[in-house]
């Protein structure tokens, strides 16, 4: 009888926890504020630029979901690293994966180090090219 006892009372502890909310991974945030990660989705794929001056080449920004990215003109390419913390796009470009197609009369791929994610558009913080949905 005890035993029995002992067994209600354990599966009504056990079955109050379950009305519970559960509590949040550390990784998981309620809202995104400057500096925490972000839901990706929103940037995630291609993104065209407008025309660069220097080559009136645009350029192609990919993101990708391991939080890799590469830029290229169709031509020349440069891989990089990026991540979303708010509304800003950070990237770390990978200097040691990059391929110039054209030799050295080729002008560098050249990136701001944050783009900011506004109506639709990712926008340099700096100077750089402006990028649209593909």
């Amino acid at each position: 009888m005890r035993s029995l006892a002992v067994l209600v009372l354990v599966g009504a502890l056990l079955g109050g926890c379950g009305l519970q909310s559960p509590e949040p991974y550390p990784g998981q945030t309620g809202s995104t504020g400057v500096g925490e990660p972000g839901d990706t989705l929103p940037v995630l794929g291609a993104w065209v630029s407008e025309p660069v001056p220097e080559t009136g080449r645009r350029l192609i920004l990919t993101l990708t979901d391991d939080n890799r990215y590469v830029v290229t003109d169709t031509c020349s390419q440069a891989p990089g690293r990026w991540d979303l913390r708010g509304d800003q796009v950070l990237l770390t470009p990978d200097e040691s994966g990059v391929v110039l197609c054209g030799g050295d009369e080729d002008p560098p791929l050249e990136l701001a180090d944050a783009l900011t994610v506004e109506r639709g558009l990712l926008v340099p913080t700096g100077t750089g090219p402006v990028f649209s949905r593909k």
